[in-house]
């Protein structure tokens, strides 16, 4: 066949040009250290690729959202850990208000005290994140959660829910509503006796509250007031005895008398000192519920009042107390629930960074390049291509002219 001096070129330029070709293709895999360069190069590679790039990237979305949550929360728990310490305080300083040794300069000491803390309690309900909003107003972030209205301490935030997704099928609620953590608390039932007959006193206290809880809530009737009290009835003999009856005259219970030593009532220990003979009427109170701060403000009151009864006292120490007690027990509930969200969050971190690693590990295996194979393939391309040249030089200097000059 003749080869034709145009056939000459065409080859060369093809091998040349093909040789150029292979040998950027391997300089780039090599400055990059990525297999696939586009999409022709390995069109299941770079789909699967795409998908790993885009599970790497949904994954480390999920963990920024983590991390935010568990900055939140940490503010929260930080803060209701402050308040734990506050609320022990309180607790302490209540049962020493209590006491009936207290001077009138004691109790007023103590009152300005319990103030103070009231004022610590609502510092920290009020607490405000870096960007400003309230923590505790549920998404009200921009209202002040506890709020002086109508002379009352009142919640002004609402309880919705912020659910921040951390993991395909997990969402943790970042509020904490402050209603539920210092006003939702459990109703305080009590009741009060007053002497209808005979002379001396008449005490309640209660002995057992899950008794009398019970009692409490099968008989309470807040439509009929009458109903809800209660005659305690002594009369002389050998011995002396009593009998309680409920409005309608229905006998519920009775026994032997000794003045002094309280009457057990469904949970409830109602105690009268005077000679038999005499009778008192115990009427089941409206439930109370409130929070802390009012709770606190208006105690810090009636312990400066000097008219206030031993009894009184007792009773609004007893509430007080109960009050404190149930606050404390719901910020430590608080405090468990971040926990147990921040270690969700953690377990699904390290989860997710494990599964990444996989992940990652795959996607080496299809996109990156061998360094060393390819940097092998580079310096071969570089000595084909030196043949290339040097072959067509080669060919391109054998013309008849040269041969038979």
């Amino acid at each position: 066949m003749r080869v034709s001096t145009q056939m000459i070129f065409q080859s060369g330029l093809t091998n040349i040009l093909g040789s150029q070709d292979s040998l950027v293709k391997l300089r780039d895999q090599v400055s990059t250290q990525q297999r696939i360069l586009q999409p022709s190069d390995d069109p299941t590679g770079a789909g699967t690729v795409l998908r790993l790039d885009e599970q790497l990237g949904i994954s480390d979305q999920f963990r920024n959202n983590g991390s935010n949550l568990k900055s939140r929360l940490g503010l929260a728990e930080s803060t209701l850990s402050s308040m734990t310490d506050t609320l022990g305080t309180t607790r302490t300083l209540l049962i020493q208000a209590n006491n009936g040794a207290n001077s009138d300069e004691d109790r007023k000491a103590l009152a300005d005290q319990l103030i103070g803390l009231r004022d610590q309690l609502l510092d920290a309900m009020n607490t405000q994140d870096a960007n400003g909003d309230y923590i505790f107003s549920g998404n009200e972030g921009g209202t002040a959660p506890y709020q002086i209205v109508n002379g009352r301490y009142e919640y002004q935030g609402d309880q919705g829910k912020q659910m921040i997704q951390v993991a395909s099928e997990v969402k943790l609620n970042a509020n904490f509503p402050g209603f539920e953590l210092f006003d939702n608390l459990s109703p305080v039932f009590s009741a009060t006796g007053a002497m209808t007959a005979g002379g001396g006193t008449v005490t309640t206290d209660i002995a057992d509250e899950g008794q009398f809880e019970s009692f409490y809530r099968g008989n309470y009737d807040p439509n009929t007031p009458a109903g809800n009290t209660f005659s305690f009835t002594t009369a002389a003999g050998a011995p002396d005895t009593y009998q309680v009856t409920d409005s309608g005259g229905n006998v519920l219970a009775s026994g032997n008398y000794v003045p002094g030593e309280p009457i057990n009532f469904n949970g409830l220990n109602v105690t009268l000192d005077g000679a038999a003979g005499a009778s008192a009427d115990v009427t089941l109170d409206p439930p109370k519920r409130d929070n802390i701060l009012n709770v606190l403000t208006d105690y810090a009151g009636l312990l400066t009042d000097p008219t206030r009864t031993t009894d009184q006292r007792q009773a609004d120490a007893q509430y007080a107390q109960n009050i404190a007690v149930q606050t404390y027990n719901s910020v430590v509930g608080g405090q468990a629930q971040i926990g147990g969200r921040v270690n969700v969050i953690e377990n699904l971190d390290n989860s997710s960074q494990a599964s990444d690693i996989i992940i990652k590990s795959n996607r080496a295996d299809i996109a990156e390049v061998d360094i060393g194979e390819a940097v092998s393939k580079l310096a071969q391309q570089q000595t084909i291509m030196q043949a290339a040249y040097s072959g067509f030089q080669m060919v391109n200097s054998l013309t008849l002219f040269n041969y038979v000059k």
